[in-house]
């Protein structure tokens, strides 16, 4: 027997059983990463650890697709449509108008009440929906919907209602997005609690933060092309601060309202 060629067949096979032993260890931990990245429970752990709260948030994951539009213009065949009301159109895009008798409302700012204000008085008014009152301005903002869903942050989806000071509605301008189109299939999206948890991760939220609200929209990816993505919309309130973030509902981005915003 040639001892030395047994030798060297012993340590082949102790080195094939170290790199086969190795690979397995390295394949269950690779194993156990994905699962804790995929456990929903991890994320939401860590949550409650930094004493982020938030009521129940929409569940499960739904599918959405891009979508594409163009500015509409305007022309006068629209303003004709407005009855008492002094219009006019600035760089075919934007529509400013006066009412000629201002539009009284009650004393307390409600939103379902100017959206019905908005509906039965300006154009396509039953595509906006409220989005924030300024009292300091005396001003309410609007964005446009599509299938429901808003569409956030867009100058050129806006509908600006300006007050006096008796609460009554004096004016408005009014941008409008048109052709509305699927621009790709519908793709899944995140789920709330995923996106909830990508802010955590990129260090959005703040320790005793509270979402106060929640919303699945669209946010303009290219603005150019007026291309918008599925996004998530929370409000986060911290003392006695509220910031408004934008999740990218496909691809977890975060955007971030500035206070002018």
């Amino acid at each position: 027997m040639d001892w030395s060629k047994t030798k060297t067949m012993f340590i082949l096979v102790f080195l094939i059983l170290d790199i086969f032993l190795a690979f397995q260890l390295y394949h269950k931990y690779m194993k156990n990463q994905l699962e804790v990245l995929d456990n929903p429970t991890t994320g939401v752990q860590s949550l409650k650890a930094a004493n982020i709260t938030y009521d129940e948030l929409p569940k499960g994951k739904t599918k959405k697709p891009y979508i594409s539009a163009s500015e509409k213009t305007f022309t006068e065949k629209d303003t004709k449509k407005l009855v008492g009301q002094h219009v006019e159109i600035i760089n075919h895009k934007k529509l400013i108008s006066t009412f000629n008798k201002p539009i009284k409302l009650g004393k307390k700012i409600e939103a379902g009440q100017l959206e019905t204000v908005v509906e039965k008085n300006i154009l396509f008014g039953d595509h906006y929906k409220f989005w924030n009152y300024d009292k300091q301005l005396n001003q309410v903002i609007f964005y446009q919907t599509y299938e429901g869903s808003m569409i956030f942050n867009n100058k050129s989806a806006r509908l600006t209602v300006y007050l006096d000071d008796k609460n009554e509605i004096v004016s408005y301008d009014q941008q409008y997005l048109s052709d509305i189109t699927k621009y790709k299939k519908e793709e899944e999206t995140l789920s709330a609690t995923k996106a909830l948890e990508a802010l955590y991760k990129k260090g959005m939220l703040k320790p005793n933060s509270k979402v106060a609200g929640v919303e699945l929209g669209y946010y303009t990816r290219v603005p150019e092309l007026q291309v918008l993505v599925p996004t998530w919309h929370f409000v986060v309130k911290h003392d006695d601060e509220t910031d408004h973030l934008f999740v990218n509902a496909f691809e977890g981005q975060v955007n971030q309202l500035d206070n002018d915003e």
